[in-house]
């Protein structure tokens, strides 16, 4: 056997020898910062935020309510000012045909109603000049007969797209 060299400490499992005791680490106070104490929420705060919650879904029928009514009221606010400027306007056109005069022009408008001693003259086509040396019995086309079809077709088609019923 060969000497061995000593030791110059025991080994951590002697027996015998009890393992020494740890020095715990001193606690450190850190001073608080700002963000971490708005991190948790208190029970109060819960609570407050419970009792507004409870508050919102009972209250928020009536709250909707309330602001559709408000919408009604302004639509039938307009309804009344545009009902006042008819009746304002059928007023007017009733104090007009009170006046000969007024009765007389519409008369003379509408009716084509003409006074005694004077002569009715209407023209129906006053696009046409009196040196135009064309024959007036057929229509001038601006393009050919099945263009003009065809047009008409796509506008017909257009116009019952429009309407929103399927075909």
């Amino acid at each position: 056997m060969v000497p061995s060299k000593p030791r110059r400490t025991a080994p951590k499992t002697a027996p015998g020898k009890a393992t020494p005791r740890r020095r715990p680490k001193p606690v450190v106070e850190v001073p608080a910062q700002p963000d971490a104490r708005g991190r948790r929420m208190s029970w109060q705060a819960g609570v407050f935020l419970a009792v507004l919650a409870i508050v919102l879904v009972t209250f928020l029928p009536s709250i909707n309510s309330a602001l559709k009514q408000a919408q009604q009221i302004a639509a039938l606010n307009n309804e009344i000012d545009s009902t006042r400027s008819e009746v304002e306007a059928l007023r007017q056109k009733n104090k007009d045909l009170k006046d000969p005069t007024q009765i007389a022009r519409k008369a003379r408008e509408e009716q084509y109603y003409v006074e005694k001693g004077k002569n009715a003259v209407i023209v129906t086509n006053q696009q046409t000049s009196d040196d135009d040396d064309s024959d007036t019995s057929s229509p001038q086309r601006s393009q050919p007969w099945y263009l003009e079809l065809l047009e008409s077709i796509e506008e017909v088609g257009n116009s019952s797209n429009t309407t929103g019923t399927p075909r």
